[in-house]
Formats: structure tokens, C-alpha cells, sequence
């Protein structure tokens, strides 16, 4: 058999085939617009848009921040004779001495908890013999300890440079008197080391020290806070997922959004937010949220038992009598505009010094949006994209004849009208598939309640032509446009959990096979 068909002349066998192509499914779900942390179901199976975001966050390392403070502190002998001394004997004695920290803003702190904090020192010696430096906050103490640096200074400039850890150390900022406030109280005593030789101490010399604190960062702070405000300054909270949604005469049944405040800290507050703005952006929209009970809001200071904190809570609750949240809502915006201030003591110091903070605690401004999707509008628009690649598919170019076949299940208490967009590879919409009048699918089977009891199914046929066949080979991806239309008159949509559209798009096609035969 091989010799004989090797002795055949050339030939082209052709014969047509028919085939069936499956192209893109799409599934419609408001889930897959929303994502399923933002949508959820109530115990009836309705869905919920919940959204929460916190506005607002003031700390107490924010609040309450103890700065770089530096001193120097010269020990040398003042008088204009040389002076002597012995291994062991002190340079000076000093008596206890106030260091203030310049906080700012009228703060008046009586008791500070350092969390974390370095004490930075410097040491000089102008004499030829070591030096005996104790250095002490008496003021500052951790488990029944003071606070203390012992060093023998080596002669010679900045001879000594040492970092000590103030972590843990509960800081008493009285005072000497014990009426001050922001102040430690600090001792030093220099000697000449007992293992050093008798030397001499010319007029304007002896020792040197500087101390830096840095980085001190508070763990409790108890005093007066004084008045502040801070600034919410305009922020924006962004909904991207609602470029796919469009609607007509849209109006939501209800709308619950509230606002909690949590102030953990011990001190009063008042809040004030506004120029509250709901914006749509493909209808150029914009609706101002009407609400005075966000304004001058008055905060309650935490409360505390020893180290356990209590925080206020203050809910503000927006709805239909006092504002007008449900329009504001039903705008569908893709963006909310807010900003606000925060007022510390807005009365002033009627704690008589007994504020208080803990680290990590501060006030919290949080806002929570919850709504059932329920609802009245002419239509609304859902858009999915469905990725396809034609351009490898040579046997488009044989295709005698076919057609798109577009079924779709159709789970939702409304008519759908349907238009699918062939998209290149820039998405730029280079052709569409349905012809008008022709795109109309039924609603499901609802019930008295208009609630979906069964789902309705439609098929829909597209002739391909040579035209068509063009454009899918440069097709990349198709989107689906759903407009759901609403029927007249009716009672408010409910959208529940089990309802979806479904997409299934295949192609069948008859072309011509030809194979070269030697």
C-alpha cells in the first residue's frame, strides 16, 4: 500500500464540518461586584452592603510627647586659686536641682511611665586623674529603685560617652517643691577616684557633662492635657466597584449608618464633622449629607481602676427623620468626602490634673454603613468582563457560516436587557453583539412578595458574518452589560443571596476542512 499511494498524484480532499465553540461564561452576582467582605446576608437571606472605616485616630504618643531635652552641667573650681585635691575627695556636692521639660500647649504632667527612652551623657575631665561622676534622678524610680549613673571619668575631652536605658522608670515630674509639674529632680556628686594621685585643680577647670534625653516615648501620663484641636483634614472614602453599577431613579428602602466614638482616653472631647458629601461621579452627582447631630458632639472622658482602662462609647445613629442619609446613600457614589475637627478639654481643666493615657489607647472615630438591598429604581446597570483570545483560532477564517448563541438564566425578580461589547487589547470597545429590541430576557417567576421562587431561561441567536469574524479575531475580552429593568409600579426589589444572572456564550460554526494529500 505504501509504494502504491506514493506513485498518487497530488490532491486536496475539503469537506465542512460543524462545531461547537464555547467562548465566555459570566456569572452576574452582586457579590462579584461588591466582594463577599462587603456584602452579607441577614438571617432571611437579604442582602447587606456593610462597610466600616475608621475616620479618626489620635494616639497618646501624639498627644503627650516629652521632648529632646539637653543640659550641660560644669563642674570646676570657681574660685582663682589652684585648690587640691585627695584620691577619694568630692570636687563639689551639689544639692538636689529641678530640670523642667518644655512640653508646650499649656500640658501639666505630674506622672509619666516611660515606655521606652535614652538618657544620652557626655563626660569631660580637665584634670590629669580620673574622676568619680554620680549622677542621680531621685524623681524617677523602678521597682523601689532610683535612678543612677556611677562612672569613673578618664582625663581628656568627651573622654566618656554612655547611653542609659530609662526604660520602665516612673517618672514623679513635681518638682523640689512639689507643685511643679513637667520637672525631675537630679543630683550629682564628683570626687577624685580613690585609686587616682593627689592633683591639682587650676582656676576653671574640673569636669564637664552633657545630657541628652531622646526618644522618650510614654507608656501612662497622668495631668492636664491641656486644649488642643486636631484637624481631620478632608478625606476621602473611595468605592471603585461602583463604576460597574448604574441606576436610574435609584432610592434605597432604609439606610442604618452610625458613627461610634471610642475615647480611651481620660479626658473630655468634642467632635465636630461636616461638609459630609456623597459624590457620583459618572452622573457628576453630588449630595451633602444633612446631619446635625455630628456637629459639637460632647465626648466623655475613660475611666480607670489602677492600670484597668474603661473607655466612653459614644453611637450616633443617622436615619430618615433626623437627616437625609437615605438619598445621600441611594446617590450610589463612588466617593464620600468628610472632614472635621477634634477638640481636647474643651472646658478647660476640670479634671483638676487628672488626666490620664495609656500607651497605644487614643479616641477613635469609626463609621459604620449597613444596607439592605432593597430598593425602588426604573433600572440598574451591572458590568462584568469576560477575557477571550480569538487571535490564534485559524479556523475562523474557513467558517462558512454560524451563529453566537448567548443562554441565560435569569435569577433576579426583573426583565434583563442585554449587550455584550467586544473589547481589544487596549479595551476599547471595537464592536457589539446584540441588535436592539432583540436583547430582552424574562424575569424570574417571583411570588406575592415579589421574592424569586424560580429562575426563567433565554437563548439568543447571532448570525456571524465575515464582518463579525474580523472583529473577534481581534477581540480580547467581552464585556457584559445588564440593565435590570424594573416593572411599574412594582413594590420594593429585594435582592437575596441565592439570585444571580447567568451568561453562557458559545459559537456554532460550519467551515470548510481541506487537507493536502501527496
Amino acid at each position: 500500500m505504501f509504494f502504491f499511494l506514493s506513485c498518487t498524484k497530488q490532491s486536496i480532499t475539503n469537506w465542512d464540518n460543524d462545531f461547537v465553540l464555547p467562548i465566555a461564561n459570566s456569572v452576574l452576582n452582586i457579590k462579584n461586584f461588591f466582594g463577599d467582605t462587603l456584602i452579607k446576608p441577614d438571617n432571611n437571606g437579604l442582602l447587606n452592603f456593610v462597610f466600616k472605616r475608621e475616620l479618626l485616630a489620635v494616639k497618646l504618643d501624639s498627644l503627650i510627647i516629652l521632648p529632646d531635652t539637653s543640659i550641660t552641667q560644669n563642674f570646676i573650681n570657681p574660685t582663682p586659686f589652684p585648690s587640691i585635691m585627695n584620691p577619694g575627695q568630692s570636687l563639689f556636692v551639689f544639692q538636689p536641682s529641678d530640670l523642667k521639660f518644655e512640653i508646650g500647649n499649656n500640658i501639666s504632667i505630674k506622672t509619666f511611665v516611660i515606655r521606652k527612652g535614652n538618657l544620652k551623657v557626655k563626660f569631660s575631665n580637665d584634670l590629669n586623674q580620673p574622676l568619680d561622676l554620680v549622677y542621680a534622678i531621685s524623681s524617677a524610680k523602678k521597682n523601689d529603685s532610683i535612678f543612677k549613673i556611677k562612672e569613673t571619668i578618664p582625663p581628656g575631652i568627651n573622654s566618656l560617652i554612655k547611653n542609659y536605658d530609662l526604660s520602665g522608670y516612673t517618672l514623679n515630674m513635681r518638682g523640689i517643691s512639689g507643685n511643679a509639674f513637667n520637672t525631675i529632680i537630679q543630683n550629682y556628686n564628683i570626687s577624685l577616684n580613690p585609686n587616682a594621685s593627689t592633683t591639682t585643680v587650676n582656676p576653671g577647670k574640673g569636669a564637664k557633662i552633657d545630657l541628652t534625653y531622646t526618644q522618650i516615648i510614654p507608656d501612662f501620663v497622668e495631668g492636664y492635657f491641656g486644649q488642643q484641636i486636631f484637624t481631620i483634614p478632608e478625606d476621602t472614602l473611595r468605592f471603585n466597584f461602583m463604576e460597574t453599577l448604574k441606576a436610574s431613579n435609584f432610592m434605597l428602602s432604609e439606610t442604618n449608618v452610625s458613627f461610634h466614638i471610642i475615647n480611651e482616653f481620660g479626658a473630655e472631647f468634642s467632635v465636630n464633622l461636616n461638609n459630609i458629601k456623597s459624590i457620583n461621579s459618572s452622573n457628576n452627582s453630588i449630595v451633602n449629607l444633612n446631619a446635625a447631630l455630628l456637629s459639637n458632639l460632647n465626648i466623655n472622658r475613660a475611666t480607670k481602676s489602677t492600670f484597668s482602662l474603661f473607655p466612653s462609647n459614644k453611637f450616633i445613629a443617622l436615619n430618615s427623620q433626623t437627616s437625609n442619609v437615605t438619598a445621600f446613600i441611594s446617590n450610589l457614589p463612588d466617593k464620600i468626602t468628610f472632614q472635621g475637627n477634634v477638640s481636647l478639654n474643651p472646658l478647660g481643666n476640670i479634671s483638676g490634673y487628672n488626666d490620664f493615657a495609656f500607651y497605644n489607647t487614643g479616641i477613635k472615630v469609626l463609621a459604620d454603613i449597613n444596607i439592605p438591598l432593597k430598593f425602588k429604581a426604573n433600572y440598574f446597570r451591572l458590568k462584568s468582563i469576560a477575557k477571550v483570545d480569538f487571535s490564534n483560532v485559524s479556523q475562523l477564517d474557513r467558517v462558512k457560516q454560524g451563529n453566537l448563541i448567548i443562554n441565560t438564566i435569569n435569577g433576579y425578580p426583573f426583565k434583563a436587557k442585554l449587550q455584550a461589547y467586544l473589547l481589544d487589547d487596549q479595551n476599547i470597545i471595537i464592536d457589539s453583539l446584540f441588535l436592539p429590541n432583540e436583547n430582552i430576557l424574562e424575569s424570574g417567576v417571583v411570588n406575592s412578595q415579589n421574592e424569586v421562587i424560580s429562575y426563567s431561561s433565554s437563548n439568543i441567536n447571532i448570525p456571524i458574518s465575515n464582518y463579525k469574524i474580523i472583529k473577534l479575531k481581534k477581540c480580547k475580552s467581552i464585556q457584559f452589560d445588564t440593565y435590570f429593568i424594573m416593572p411599574a409600579n412594582a413594590k420594593d426589589i429585594k435582592i437575596m443571596e441565592n439570585y444571580d444572572f447567568k451568561i453562557n456564550l458559545v459559537a456554532e460554526l460550519s467551515y470548510n476542512l481541506s487537507i493536502n494529500r501527496n
